[in-house]
């Protein structure tokens, strides 16, 4: 299998560039080469000999891989990566956020539908393995009808040079829609000063609400209550789901198949927009995909 990597300023080009270079389970994919618009990175790429091209346009690689993953910081950039490649029908991975607006996202995600594009999205944080007792406690209570609701915590930057808030607001979504599901109907948020980073959010579900801490601190959880008690889940070491991530970008090329669909990779872009909206607002905003 031969992919390329665009967006190398980002440290997860380095990570997956190292995967494929090391890891004998990714000893069938080939790295052909990456875009970047950072010499600096291009270099630490080269020099380690994780690679040994580097292409002066992100669409150089049309015809000559059979998948492409866009992981360049900004996410106004993944559109412009992306769409060459979505239309070619070639399959794309799309670093968080899929998208810098919901109009871009849902742009994207129609021409995936003409060309037939498989496609898959970060977060990596969404394979965290400290999750999966949370899902099951989740499941056990909502079967019985115990479910009270939930909290996840997780870092944000409101203030850089890659969207500001949208930068890494996808994180604590993508842990809760993994643990909670995706059938929100409406959010509130807090955000008292947006130089800091603590913001406060209410994710408004079917019967129960989620709430949500987004802060200054490199550390992830999740929490599910019931009304026999709780399971929560912490990490503060999550390397190790970048394998996770490449292996469901390879294993979706190999097979076929996507893992999400089309509306899933597309909700977190417009739940960014939402969570902006209520904390701008003031105001409890209804919310749809």
């Amino acid at each position: 299998m031969k992919i390329a990597i665009l967006g190398t300023e980002n440290s997860h080009a380095y990570a997956f560039a190292k995967l494929i270079k090391e890891d004998p389970a990714f000893a069938d994919v080939e790295l052909v080469g990456v875009y970047g618009y950072d010499p600096a990175a291009n270099e630490k790429l080269l020099s380690q000999d994780l690679v040994s091209y580097v292409a002066k346009e992100p669409d150089e690689f049309l015809g000559k891989v059979d998948g492409v993953m866009i992981t360049a910081r900004h996410g106004q950039h993944h559109y412009e990566y992306g769409m060459p490649y979505i239309k070619a029908g070639l399959p794309v991975f799309i670093d968080k956020p899929f998208a810098f607006t919901s109009a871009q996202a849902a742009e994207m995600v129609e021409e995936a539908k003409k060309s037939g594009c498989l496609m898959c999205r970060g977060s990596s944080l969404r394979y965290l393995d400290e999750l999966l007792p949370v899902k099951r406690y989740l499941e056990k209570a909502k079967a019985e009808d115990k479910l009270m609701g939930g909290h996840v915590t997780a870092p944000v930057q409101m203030v850089n040079d890659y969207g500001n808030f949208f930068f890494y607001a996808e994180h604590l979504i993508d842990i809760m829609t993994e643990v909670f599901g995706y059938d929100i109907k409406s959010v509130s948020a807090d955000c008292p000063d947006v130089t800091k980073n603590n913001m406060s959010v209410v994710f408004h579900y079917d019967g129960f609400d989620v709430t949500g801490r987004y802060m200054d601190g490199y550390f992830y959880s999740a929490v599910a209550y019931s009304k026999d008690g709780l399971k929560e889940a912490f990490a503060d070491n999550y390397y190790y789901c970048y394998t996770k991530e490449l292996q469901s970008f390879t294993d979706m090329v190999k097979t076929g198949k996507m893992h999400y669909s089309y509306d899933e990779l597309a909700f977190p872009v417009k739940l960014i927009e939402t969570i902006k909206e209520a904390y701008e607002s003031g105001r409890k905003v209804e919310f749809s995909i």
